[in-house]
Order: C-alpha cells, then structure tokens, then sequence
C-alpha cells in the first residue's frame, strides 16, 4: 500500500478498522456469518433514526407486506449489513486466489468476453447489493477494467479501499476527478465499473421511476454507452447463506439501450437494478447506507424521492431540477457526459 494520508486520528480509526476487519478473516465462516449477524442485531436495536429509515423505505417498495413481514425483512436487512462489513477481512486481507475461492458460481461471464472481442468496450453497472465488494474482486482479475468509486472523508480509509478493491487488477479511479479515466478505457476496448444507485445532485440527473417512485437518476450509463456503442451489463453478486460465499449474474441490458432518450435510458437502468434487487430485497445496502432521505427526517425513502434538499434546505423539485442541470455545484467537477 502507498503511503497512507490523513491526521493521526483518521489512520487511527482506518488501522482499527483494518484491523477488525483481519480478525474476522480468521473465524470460521460460520462464526463470521453469525457475529456479523449479531452486529446488524446491535445497529438495528441501538439506531432509531436508522431503523425508522428503513422502514419508510420498505413501507414504500413493499405495500403488499404486512408490518409483520417487513419487520422481519428490516431484521434480515441489518444483519446483511453486518455480514457486509465483516465479509471484507477475508475479501479484502486473505490471499487473492482463497479470496476468489468464495465466488461459487459465475453466470454471463461468457456474454462479456464475446462483447469485448467487438472492441468497443464493455459498460459493467452494479448496485449496493449483496457483496458488491466480491464483484470488483472478480472483475479485477477477469477483465482490463476502470471503476469510478466514491471516496470517504477520511484519505486513510480510502487508501485501505483502494488497496482492497484494487488488488485483483481493477484500477480505481475516484467520482471527483471526472469520467475522462472511463472514456478513455472504453477507447481502448477495456471494460469500466459504476455503481449507479448512489444520490444524484438533481442538477446533473433525470427522474426516472425506481420501486414506483420519481428518483433523481444518473445519465450518465446511457451517454458513455452512446459514446462508442459500448455493450451494457448489470454485474450482481449475491451472498450465499451461512457464509458460504457469493453467486455473480450477469444480466444484459436490452438492445434497445441506449435509446438517445435521457429518461427512457435512466427507467431502463432503474428496471434493471430493481429487478436485481427484488432478488434479494434484504442484502440492498440502499434501503439505508445509500438512502436518499430530505432534509426533513422520515419523509420519503432511498432513491425514490419526489422531493430532494441541498445543503441549504433549499427544496428541488422535479420541474426544477433541468433548469438547474446546467449549473455544476461550484469546485466539484461534473459527471454529466454530452451526447455525441
């Protein structure tokens, strides 16, 4: 790893946390499942303002549920998120070759060779599902690959993601410094990773339909895949029960993507992520870690907002949102790709 930035109090936090993280790659698999079960149990109990999150969230995508079935949903979703923190000591500390040991079965990859043998580059997408973690790790080692990442607050945690992600073979590349890392993968004929779920400034997105609601959603699949006709693949990695590892499907999106339509594009992409995560609604990291919550507390759900803040409490509306699209928020640089 190079040379780790930060103050003493941020490499103190990222050197406790990797270290908990080694720990856990020692446990039996079992162990580990159950304690970060148990971790989940302790979130879930201890955090109000996260449980009632995630009960608008699930009130919302699952109406048909009784409140009996959606709490026992919320209960299965914290402890997916305990497993998710603890499945990173073996993920991202064992030896490569046991680490990629846990991906028991692979579905599509054959659908990307063919795709980048056309030379055009090939657009993988994936979501805050399951063990998205494990789905870098095996691309970076399968294909000549760039995924955009967002960075942390703290410069000592993200050199531990980097090291993490980035030690099969995947060159990481951070949202802030722009898409020109990906378009130039793509003119090379490689492959490039986003993770498309994550809260879009309504100024840069269109509001296209997520589980029913209006969210505010990245363009930004669409106008990359315009760019060189480049090939488009949703890529999900499901945990497996007890521990036993991690399933990877790979879904193609339909010929008819990219459309030219901004908002017919952004529903396409909502469509595919939806389906992916109805698979396994509990293991979606989204319905809390990725929320898109207002500023007023409990109003509406993860990434189906009809009403969205900025930092000013000033409220965006969808009719508001195009206007403002031309304006980039001041000293971050945009990720909005022109047609063409």
């Amino acid at each position: 790893m190079a040379e780790v930035q930060g103050n003493l109090r941020q490499k103190a936090v990222a050197s406790l946390a990797a270290g908990i993280l080694r720990g856990a790659g020692y446990l039996p698999r079992r162990w580990r499942a159950a304690l970060g079960a148990m971790l989940g149990d302790l979130v879930r109990l201890s955090m109000t303002r996260a449980r009632k999150v995630v009960d608008a969230n699930l009130a919302i995508v699952f109406p048909m549920m009784s409140l009996a079935q959606r709490h026992t949903l919320r209960r299965a979703h914290f402890r997916a998120l305990g497993q998710a923190a603890l499945e990173l000591g073996p993920l991202w500390y064992w030896p490569l070759p046991r680490a990629l040991g846990l991906i028991r079965e692979v579905q599509g990859d054959d659908l990307i060779d063919a795709a980048l043998a056309k030379g055009r580059g090939v657009i993988l997408f994936t979501a805050h599902l399951g063990a998205w973690e494990a789905a870098v790790l095996y691309i970076g080692q399968r294909w000549p690959i760039t995924v955009l990442y967002m960075e942390t607050r703290n410069p000592a945690v993200n050199a531990h993601i980097v090291a993490g992600r980035g030690r099969s073979g995947a060159q990481l590349v951070p949202k802030e410094g722009g898409i020109r890392p990906l378009l130039q993968a793509l003119h090379q004929g490689n492959a490039i990773g986003i993770l498309p779920d994550q809260n879009v400034d309504p100024r840069e997105g269109d509001y296209a339909p997520f589980f029913g609601r209006p969210a505010c959603t990245t363009p930004l699949l669409g106008r990359l895949a315009a760019r060189r006709g480049s090939p488009v693949f949703g890529l999900f990695a499901y945990r497996l029960p007890d521990g036993e590892g991690f399933r990877i499907e790979i879904v193609p999106m339909p010929e008819s993507f990219p459309s030219g339509d901004a908002e017919a594009d952004a529903t396409a992409m909502n469509v595919a992520l939806e389906t992916a995560i109805r698979k396994a609604p509990e293991q979606y990291c989204g319905f809390i870690v990725v929320s898109r919550i207002s500023r007023k507390a409990g109003t509406t759900p993860i990434k189906m907002l009809t009403e969205q803040y900025d930092l000013a409490g000033q409220k965006y509306a969808p009719a508001r949102h195009a206007a403002a699209a031309e304006t980039p928020r001041p000293g971050r640089p945009s990720l909005s790709l022109a047609p063409g």
